[in-house]
């Protein structure tokens, strides 16, 4: 038996577990090992957890409820703790999954090569690789919107009020509501299938209830997105689907132009595919997912209209030139392969570049302003560790605007950023058992805050660095009840 005829009997869903093998090992190597360039609500839910697992109270939970990714970060916080590529790798074999249940859903929607272009194409982008790199939420929509649809088909092969596959869909919307405004399309979605096309009414009845109860209970839980920034730059985020994001604040010409193109594409995508996007679930998911996004045109709404553009898209070019007897290959399938060479080309230097960015140490402007506090806690340790003599112990705590990815940077204690006071010395008086400020005083919230310490004066609180991200300041003698005395 020779090698071809023995790779010929290889199933072909083994190439593809295969493929996504190497894929996610490819992934791990393009990954940052080090503490930044974290989202903060995912950094919330990894201190909360690595607490639970070493059974340790930490000032965690005073930065509020996490979202439900502490749920699925459990496992690797017990096995790994305090290891934060571990939930990188973890987020990666999510993706994978979730990559699978869309490749067999689009198979079975439109055809095999359609679900292989598109499959392929998404798992390239760079976005998901920054979103995997940063542990964003978008990275989890999307295991949970394929995963939530995969339940929707089982629960109506086998209905079961009260069983397994209704609660899981229960615990999806939940999970999928709390990431992010975009995470209500999965309950929408699937309030709006049992409207239309209910097995009986009580079932019926069992849905609009439990998914209406778990959704509403997980928002007046969390109180809504704490980190979710509303009514961003859409051209910014459809751009970075394609060409990754920017080393600076402003947008490049050619970020504009391919931003452009993009929301042009998905324009005709919808307007093409509207009545097929919302008669197939998943298709319904996206679509609600999009409008609802819009509110705040971030990365995680890119990911689902880069998903909308590639499995409603490509359908589209394939039917260009569709398959004809007498025609060659070129006629059939050259406008298709050109798109994927330009594409994946495409897609594939922008993650050589995050690669070369990771490599070089860049941090955005708010990991800039963190990694000097942790610098400077790291002296303090070096400090406390010399003086054998511990009458002087260092004490050393920072309320920040960040709290969660400063905790993890620094290995410090940390709070949340105090609100404005009144008065200058009301301000100063809630700071008693802080020693560092970490925050950025050019936004409107934080403005308050900012004139108060200002007021203070150089005598009580000083600068240590000022950077575009935000400022760091020590307090001077906080505890002591001479400076009081002083601030008056």
């Amino acid at each position: 038996m020779n090698i071809n005829t023995l790779l010929s009997r290889i199933p072909l869903r083994y190439w593809g577990y295969l493929s996504l093998s190497l894929w996610g090992v490819a992934i791990l190597f393009l990954l940052r090992p080090d503490l930044y360039n974290l989202d903060e609500g995912s950094a919330k839910s990894l201190l909360l957890v690595w607490s639970i697992a070493d059974q340790v109270a930490a000032s965690v939970v005073t930065f509020g409820a996490p979202d439900l990714r502490a749920l699925l970060f459990l496992p690797v916080a017990f096995l790994w703790t305090g290891n934060v590529f571990a939930a990188k790798v973890f987020t990666t074999l999510l993706l994978a999954f979730a990559i699978w249940l869309l490749y067999f859903w689009n198979r079975h929607s439109v055809n095999a090569e359609s679900a292989l272009i598109s499959s392929g194409l998404l798992i390239v982008s760079p976005l998901m690789l920054e979103q995997i790199d940063t542990l964003s939420p978008g990275i989890y929509l999307l295991p949970a919107f394929a995963f939530g649809a995969w339940l929707n088909v089982e629960y109506r092969l086998n209905p079961r009020p009260g069983g397994g596959w209704y609660f899981s869909q229960l615990l999806v919307s939940a999970f999928s509501v709390s990431l992010h405004p975009i995470g209500l399309a999965y309950p929408l979605a699937l309030l709006w299938s049992w409207y239309k096309e209910p097995l009986d009414q009580k079932q019926q009845k069992y849905f609009f209830i439990g998914v209406s109860f778990a959704a509403l209970f997980t928002l007046l839980m969390l109180r809504g997105w704490n980190y979710v920034e509303w009514f961003q730059n859409p051209i910014k985020s459809l751009s970075i689907t394609v060409l990754g994001s920017s080393l600076g604040s402003e947008i490049p010409a050619v970020s504009w132009a391919v931003g452009g193109l993009m929301l042009a594409g998905l324009v005709i995508v919808v307007i093409k595919q509207y009545r097929n996007l919302w008669s197939d679930f998943t298709g319904r998911t996206f679509l609600i997912g999009l409008t609802l996004g819009i509110t705040t045109s971030d990365s995680a709404w890119g990911i689902i209209a880069l998903c909308l553009i590639l499995y409603f898209g490509i359908p589209l070019l394939l039917q260009v030139h569709h398959v004809r007897a007498g025609k060659g290959f070129a006629q059939q399938r050259g406008l298709m392969m050109l798109f994927i060479i330009i594409l994946s080309t495409v897609f594939m230097q922008a993650d050589k570049r995050h690669y070369q960015i990771r490599q070089s140490g860049f941090l955005s402007e708010e990991d800039q302003l963190i990694h000097i506090f942790a610098e400077e806690a790291e002296n303090a340790r070096k400090i406390a560790e010399e003086d054998k003599s511990e009458k002087n112990p260092v004490l050393l705590r920072v309320a920040s605007q960040w709290p969660s990815r400063t905790m993890i940077a620094c290995k410090c204690d940390t709070l949340p950023l105090p609100p404005a006071a009144q008065d200058p010395q009301t301000q100063l008086t809630m700071l008693r058992s802080i020693t560092h400020l970490l925050f950025n005083p050019r936004q409107a919230n934080n403005a308050a805050l900012a004139r108060n310490l200002s007021i203070l004066g150089g005598g009580i609180i000083e600068t240590i660095a000022l950077q575009p991200g935000g400022v760091l300041l020590h307090i001077k003698n906080v505890n002591t009840p001479a400076n009081l005395k002083n601030g008056k």
